[in-house]
C-alpha cells in the first residue's frame, strides 16, 4: 500500500511538473500610439484592453505569432484600425505608431525596439511625424537654429533616441517643429524631463486644420 502511494505522488509530482512547464506568461510588450484624426477608442483583439484617441497604452505580448488585431467596437459595424500579425520572441518590445486623414485612412508605424538602459542622468527622445497633411518637418530647441535636432522628418519617418541631460537642472526642454522648407514654426511643446527614460514625441492632427497639429508624448518602458 505505501508503494502505491509512493507511486501515485511520483505520477502526481510529474504531471504538475509538466503542466507548469507548459504555462506561458506575457513577457514581451506592444506599445500603441493612437494618433487618427476623428477616431476613436481602440480595443485590442477580442480582450477589454483599450487605448484611447490622442492616447498611448502598453500591452503585454506572449512569444510567438501575435496576431494583433486593434478596432473601434463603439460603433456597428465595428472599424479596425489595424491588423497583422506580429513574431515574437521573448523579451521583445514593439511600438505601432497609428496616424491618418480619418478611420477609414489609417497609416501604421511599426517599430522594434531596441532599448538602451541609462546608468547616468540622462533621457532619450525622438520624434516621428504622423501629421497627414503635412510637409517634412525639421526640430530644434528653442533658442538653437532650425533643424538642429533633426533636420527633416517626411510623414511617416521618425529619428533615432537622442539622449539628453537628465537632472535637476533640466526640468525641462522646450521643442519647435517647423516646416523643413520654409522654417515656418507650426507648434512647440514642452516636454517634463523624462528622467531615466525614452519618450516619442509624436506630431498629430492637421497643419491649419482640425483638429490642430499638436504632440503626443508617448513614454515607453
Amino acid at each position: 500500500m505505501r508503494s502505491l502511494y509512493i507511486l501515485t505522488l511520483a505520477l502526481l509530482t510529474v504531471t504538475a511538473c509538466k503542466k507548469s512547464a507548459t504555462l506561458s506568461l506575457p513577457s514581451a510588450s506592444l506599445l500603441v500610439a493612437n494618433g487618427v484624426v476623428g477616431g476613436g477608442t481602440l480595443t485590442l483583439n477580442p480582450t477589454v484592453q483599450t487605448v484611447g484617441n490622442n492616447a498611448w497604452n502598453i500591452f503585454p505580448l506572449l512569444p510567438g505569432d501575435g496576431n494583433i488585431d486593434l478596432s473601434n467596437k463603439a460603433v456597428t459595424p465595428a472599424v479596425s484600425y489595424y491588423k497583422g500579425t506580429i513574431k515574437v520572441a521573448d523579451l521583445d518590445n514593439y511600438s505601432l505608431f497609428l496616424g491618418g486623414a480619418s478611420p477609414a485612412q489609417v497609416d501604421a508605424v511599426l517599430i522594434k525596439e531596441s532599448y538602451q538602459n541609462y546608468n547616468d542622468s540622462v533621457c532619450g527622445v525622438r520624434f516621428i511625424n504622423l501629421s497627414p497633411n503635412s510637409n517634412p518637418i525639421s526640430v530644434n530647441l528653442a533658442g538653437s537654429a532650425n533643424g538642429s535636432e533633426v533636420s527633416s522628418l517626411a510623414y511617416r519617418s521618425y529619428s533615432d533616441f537622442k539622449q539628453y541631460p537628465a537632472t535637476k537642472a533640466n526640468a525641462s526642454y522646450i521643442f519647435e517643429i517647423r516646416d523643413a522648407g520654409t522654417g515656418n514654426k507650426i507648434t512647440s511643446y514642452s516636454l517634463p524631463t523624462p528622467y531615466f527614460h525614452n519618450v516619442t514625441l509624436m506630431l498629430g492632427g492637421l497643419v491649419g486644420g482640425t483638429p490642430a497639429v499638436g504632440i503626443i508624448p508617448v513614454q515607453h518602458p
